[in-house]
């Protein structure tokens, strides 16, 4: 899947919410995990659970990528006027100081069914990862396809 001569796999963990995978390359350790949030409440405060603990597993910078089926703010999804507790529990996540929601640019939401629209991916990053790229952001890139 990769050129072992340049980035190896250390550890991962797998579950029905998450792949998150611990890597080294000739130069350092990285960790990536990859999100596909649920949609019900009870299962999303898994997934907070398990984010809060990969944050204090991977001891080098890393990554949480994905689409997290639910929004931050209200400004995220307008066709929503209150506030839910699963967002709030999210937002939650952000008071962390070893979580940093990096910014969207070039748009406002990462989904649209063409009469709504939602910002549900996100990239989440440690100040580590930050400092190593201090210039990155998630793009909104044209919608080629579904």
């Amino acid at each position: 899947m990769w050129d072992k001569r340049v980035v190896d796999l250390v550890e991962e963990f797998i579950s029905e919410l998450v792949v998150a995978c611990s890597f080294i390359n000739l130069d350092d350790g990285w960790g990536f995990a990859g999100v596909y949030g649920p949609n019900n409440d009870n299962n999303r405060k898994l997934l907070w659970d398990e984010i809060a603990g990969l944050c204090t597993w991977w001891k080098g910078p890393w990554c949480i990528g994905g689409n997290f089926n639910i929004t931050q703010f209200l400004s995220e999804r307008p066709e929503v006027s209150n506030l839910r507790s699963s967002m709030a529990d999210f937002s939650a996540l952000f008071d962390k100081p070893d979580l940093i929601n990096l910014p969207l640019a070039r748009g406002d939401y990462t989904w649209s069914n063409g009469k709504a629209w939602s910002r549900l991916d996100r990239f989440i990053v440690s100040p580590s990862w930050e400092a190593h790229f201090p210039t990155l952001c998630q793009k909104h890139l044209p919608r080629l396809c579904s």
